[in-house]
């Protein structure tokens, strides 16, 4: 029948961070998604927003089997491997209140976390003239703050001993000391400059995070500005930009940027200790970025129109996922969306969808071939 891998979303490496109702399938032999299973015949639709991942309430809703008349294969869904430039603000003020030192101590302990094993992570400080000049109060260039200082390269479980990257990643913290003022316009440019370039060398899941302890003071000041170098890199590239405020930084602003880029808000680290509440932030990227984006299956006989996505919730129950248009169309209940519906290379879950197979250790995505796609 159909081959099947299974693995649970709890060991799916982090590679590289969050966040039903069901209408009817075209292909048959379709079963309930209770445990127990239920007679063949085409999904019906349930009531969405009943609790839980079931169609309409949990136990009642309806599913694609993987032994489904239709179905050509169940395989696991594969995550993307992430690439993540870290744009970090270097500004004299984040000598105050202790927050280079928390800073400092934050990075290091996420470029030494055997969690972002997996993760490709670059590292790029602003204003700054290296590794090139002109990422700086006055040229505002940003083709120079599109030159990482350290190129995104991947981070793996061993020490820094025997890890390249993560040695020069700490190496390049403890060389570095505040100065100058918060060209953000050409830290945030450079960063998604170098971004949409990744994207189009090949690294789908290209992420931009920028970390900042205060507002725009030289170059373009204009928020707007700002924040439509993120929205550009997003729904032209599908670049996803993290904003992180420290002490200092305005929320308003950065909600923008952060909204801008397909994160809706920006993360805070404003209260207790700078060290703590910025790895928080960081660790939240890193969960984030788990379990929620696949590849579409690659094949020449792949049809893109019947892919369906299933939920199996580890007691049991499965439920086939219905399909929405784009992250915009996304419900408060739970659904998928292709990348580009178009061509489609990228399977990515909701945000309700996200950051429930991510609070569920016990979560497993399948994603079925050869029946037609279920489409809320």
């Amino acid at each position: 029948m159909t081959s099947t891998i299974a693995r649970r979303a709890s060991s799916i490496p982090a590679l590289a961070l969050a966040f039903l109702a069901l209408f009817p399938a075209a292909c048959g032999d379709s079963q309930s998604s209770t445990a127990q299973g239920g007679a063949g015949g085409s999904p019906t639709a349930g009531a969405a927003g009943d609790g839980g991942f079931g169609v309409g309430g949990g136990s009642t809703g309806n599913t694609i089997s993987e032994d489904s008349a239709c179905a050509t294969a169940a395989i696991e869904g594969e995550t993307l491997p992430v690439t993540m430039l870290i744009m970090f603000d270097r500004s004299a003020s984040m000598l105050e209140d202790q927050k280079w030192a928390g800073a400092k101590a934050a990075l290091i302990a996420f470029f030494q976390d055997q969690d972002s094993a997996g993760f490709s992570v670059g590292l790029r400080f602003f204003p700054d003239d290296a590794p090139v000049p002109g990422c700086n109060d006055q040229a505002c260039s940003i083709d120079a703050c599109a030159q990482p200082l350290v190129e995104p390269g991947l981070l793996t479980a061993a020490p820094a001993s025997s890890d390249p990257q993560q040695k020069a990643l700490v190496d390049a913290v403890n060389a570095t000391s505040p100065a100058g003022q918060t060209p953000m316009y050409a830290a945030l440019g450079g960063a998604e400059s170098w971004a949409k370039a990744s994207v189009a060398k090949g690294q789908k899941n290209t992420v931009v995070v920028l970390v900042t302890d205060g507002e725009p003071t030289t170059c373009n000041t204009d928020i707007d500005a700002i924040a439509s170098l993120a929205k550009d890199a997003h729904d032209t590239a599908g670049v996803t930009t993290y904003a992180i405020g420290m002490l200092g930084s305005d929320q308003a602003q950065l909600d923008k940027v952060a909204s801008a880029g397909g994160t809706e808000k920006a993360l805070l680290a404003t209260a207790g200790s700078v060290a703590t509440k910025l790895g928080e932030a960081l660790a939240g990227i890193q969960k984030a970025q788990i379990a929620c984006s696949f590849d579409v299956p690659a094949g020449d006989s792949t049809d893109t129109d019947k892919i369906n996505v299933n939920y199996h919730d580890g007691s049991g129950k499965v439920v086939t996922l219905p399909k929405v248009d784009s992250e915009a169309a996304c419900p408060a209940s739970y659904a998928w969306y292709y990348d580009d519906n178009a061509a489609p290379k990228v399977i990515h879950l909701c945000p309700a969808t996200c950051a429930e197979a991510q609070g569920n250790p016990d979560a497993l995505i399948k994603i079925l071939l050869g029946c037609e796609t279920i489409a809320k």
